[in-house]
């Protein structure tokens, strides 16, 4: 069984009222609770304090649970993931895995079924937990292990990207924002961004794009059929530069190239 006392628990939901009633359940049974209203909230209290399961809702305005799962997975030892939503489709589903999902509710839901989902994904993460300390005795034992070096200095964050007046990327923290508006892209939209800005005005071809999303190789003549439904919600939600254009154009035969004004 789960030890609670010993268990820390973080809560990410921007109901007020839900994160309040969770926090006041989970700490009825005896666990460690943080609460956290939005995404940005969740990763300052995480760089603050060690959170062994962090259980988030999909739908928030600015970082979504599925951006907000994404920045946790580069942690660290990142905690366990449940996601609560009230909309599961196929494609978040599959995302919410592919991030390190351990486990997920669909709304509404009773106290009972996630406390035996902190059950299950606690025993996920002993299990864990005993293999990285069965390796690294291991690794001690057969003299694998190299002495501590002094830490390297962490590089600098880097600072959002501007294009023009109107649109802002900041990669560090995965948001966009349009004339000081913040647009909701899904982890997908946001990698297929990020790569079309590292050469603005330069064409990527179908493939590289469609290879960048599934983290494999993708035959040439399926890539724009991949790429297709995602790069037109992404042209969708960016909207248009000041001169009426928009952003991603697409380059006959080739791809698609991010235009900078």
């Amino acid at each position: 069984m789960t030890s609670p006392d010993s268990t820390t628990i973080l809560v990410v939901d921007d109901e007020a009222n839900l994160r309040l009633f969770l926090g006041e359940e989970l700490a009825r049974e005896g666990y460690q609770v943080f609460t956290a209203a939005n995404g940005h909230e969740a990763l300052k209290l995480l760089a603050e304090h060690t959170v062994d399961i962090a259980i988030i809702d999909l739908q928030m305005p600015g970082l979504n649970g599925l951006e907000l799962m994404a920045a946790i997975e580069k942690r660290v030892d990142p905690p366990e993931l449940i996601m609560l939503t009230a909309h599961a489709t196929l494609e978040t589903s599959i995302e919410a895995m592919r991030l390190g999902t351990s486990d997920f509710l669909l709304k509404p839901y009773h106290v009972e079924d996630l406390l035996q989902a902190i059950e299950r994904v606690m025993k996920q993460r002993r299990r864990k937990m005993q293999q990285r300390l069965a390796a690294r005795l291991l690794a001690e034992s057969l003299g694998l292990t190299k002495a501590p070096e002094a830490a390297p200095e962490e590089p600098a964050s880097p600072a959002p990207v501007s294009f023009g007046p109107a649109l802002t990327v900041d990669l560090e923290a995965m948001t966009v924002t349009h004339n000081n508006q913040p647009i909701s892209l899904t982890p997908t939209e946001f990698r297929l961004l990020a790569v079309l800005i590292e050469r603005p005005n330069h064409p990527f071809t179908f493939q590289k794009l469609a290879e960048t999303i599934h983290g494999q190789q993708v035959d040439a003549n399926q890539a724009r059929d991949l790429l297709k439904s995602h790069m037109n919600r992404l042209r969708r939600k960016l909207g248009q530069t000041p001169t009426g254009q928009s952003y991603i154009n697409n380059v006959h035969g080739i791809g698609y190239k991010f235009v900078a004004e």
